[in-house]
C-alpha cells in the first residue's frame, strides 16, 4: 500500500485523475443516495472535498451520511497530502542529493578502492 501511495504522490496526472474520479464518484452517490441532481451531487462533492461545508446540501440518509463521512476522510488523509507533497516535492530543492555523475563517479572511486584493497589481501 505504501508503494502504492508513494508511486501515486510522484505522478501529478494520477493525483489529477484520483482528484476527477473521486468527485465524479462521491457525486454520484450523493445524487443516488439522496435523490438529487448530479449537478448537485457535484456541488456537495467538490463543497464536502474542499472542506468548505456551506451545508446547502447535506445527506439526509444513513447510506448517504456514510458516504459523506468516509469520502471526507478520504480527501483529508489521502488526496489533500497526496497534492501538498507533490507540490513540495517539485518546490524543494535537495542540496545534499547527488547528480547521477556524482553517484558515477563515486562507484568508479569505490571499485579502484575495492580493486586496490583485493590487490593488498593477495599480497599478504
Amino acid at each position: 500500500m505504501k508503494k502504492l501511495l508513494i508511486y501515486t504522490a510522484n505522478r501529478l496526472w494520477l493525483i489529477l485523475a484520483l482528484y476527477a474520479t473521486s468527485l465524479l464518484f462521491g457525486a454520484l452517490c450523493f445524487s443516488l443516495l439522496e435523490a438529487k441532481s448530479f449537478a448537485d451531487g457535484l456541488w456537495w462533492a467538490t463543497v464536502t472535498s474542499l472542506t468548505i461545508g456551506y451545508g446547502d446540501l447535506t445527506p439526509v440518509t444513513t447510506a448517504g451520511r456514510i458516504i459523506g463521512i468516509l469520502f471526507g476522510h478520504f480527501w483529508i488523509f489521502v488526496v489533500i497530502p497526496m497534492i501538498v507533497a507533490n507540490i513540495i516535492m517539485h518546490l524543494v530543492e535537495d542540496k545534499h542529493l547527488f547528480s547521477d555523475e556524482e553517484q558515477r563517479e563515486l562507484m568508479d572511486k569505490l571499485t579502484r578502492i575495492e580493486s586496490h584493497l583485493i590487490q593488498q589481501d593477495k599480497k599478504n
